[in-house]
């Protein structure tokens, strides 16, 4: 089995089957414990929020090349932002905001930007805080929810009433969640490959990178120390208390990363949801395969 240390991963983590630098890490980790238990929960904390950034393929340059770069200003940083206006002759329909997920890039979702164009979309694309080409090296949920809401305000002269909809992927749809509950309550989503529960993320990577998740409290303690905010808060069980806008889900039942159970459990527990399995899509093919871009702009479009 291939390990994904992807710290948005809910991939179960083979203890038989590392690779020798996570084996590696996980001694360092042991010994590291041993010597003080919260150095290496900071040292957990710091892998955590620190994304790997991965080098586009042409595919998405040349769609990013068709858009209008700007930045928006974030907390002393410069988000990379691009923006493509609806295609001429079409009625107007409003803003749409593509979000990416956890190491992602504003790029992996350019199959969407043209039919949303066609569509009569004003369409969005960014890269998150410390992802692609905009500034920083450290992420988190919070950043990625505030990174969201100050592309909105940008681009929509304001963020009160949130954009007319949104495609959200993997991690991206919880920062997505958090506005909606804030308020954005007439907002159209697509959901594809949502997570259910992010504290089973920080379970599982803290078994790939330390060999269990002891330091589970350590981490949650140390994150809500440093961003000022309770881990709970970010529950989705919380939030779909407050959540009725219309979704889709999109889901491969092959997905590695975040298994179709939590994508069928956002659509069951989300008021009016729709859900739509895919098979073969993984959790990254299913951003460009034409049936599933299809569904979604069918569905923004109702």
């Amino acid at each position: 089995m291939t390990v994904n240390a992807h710290p948005a991963s809910q991939r179960g983590v083979d203890q038989m089957d590392l690779p020798w630098s996570l084996r590696a890490m996980q001694l360092g980790f042991r010994v590291l414990r041993l010597v003080s238990r919260r150095a290496a929960g900071r040292l957990a904390l710091h892998l955590f929020v620190t994304p790997r950034r991965h080098t586009p393929p042409a595919r998405e340059l040349e769609v990013l090349a068709l858009g209008e770069r700007f930045s928006v200003a974030h907390r002393g940083r410069s988000l990379a932002a691009w923006r493509w206006s609806r295609e001429e002759g079409t009625a107007e329909r409003g803003t749409a905001i593509l979000v990416h997920g956890w190491e992602g890039r504003a790029g992996q979702l350019h199959g969407f930007v043209q039919p949303l164009r066609r569509a009569g979309f004003d369409v969005v694309g960014f890269d998150h805080v410390g992802h692609g080409e905009s500034d920083g090296k450290r992420c988190s949920l919070p950043t990625m929810r505030d990174a969201l809401r100050a592309v909105a305000e940008q681009s929509l002269g304001g963020a009160e009433a949130g954009p007319a909809c949104i495609v959200a992927h993997s991690m991206g749809t919880f920062a997505t969640s958090l506005l909606l509950a804030e308020g954005w309550r007439d907002t159209r989503a697509c959901y594809i490959s949502p997570p259910d529960d992010l504290l089973v993320y920080f379970s599982h990577y803290l078994k790939l990178i330390t060999g269990s998740d002891d330091l589970f409290d350590d981490l949650i303690g140390l994150m809500e120390e440093r961003f000022d905010e309770r881990a709970e808060e970010f529950e989705f069980r919380r939030l779909v208390e407050v959540l009725d806008q219309p979704l889709l889900v999109l889901h491969a039942v092959d997905d590695q990363d975040v298994p179709i159970d939590a994508g069928r459990f956002v659509a069951a527990h989300w008021p009016g949801a729709q859900m739509v399995e895919l098979e073969g899509l993984g959790h990254r093919r299913i951003l460009r395969d034409p049936g599933a871009i299809g569904a979604a702009v069918t569905f923004l479009t109702e």
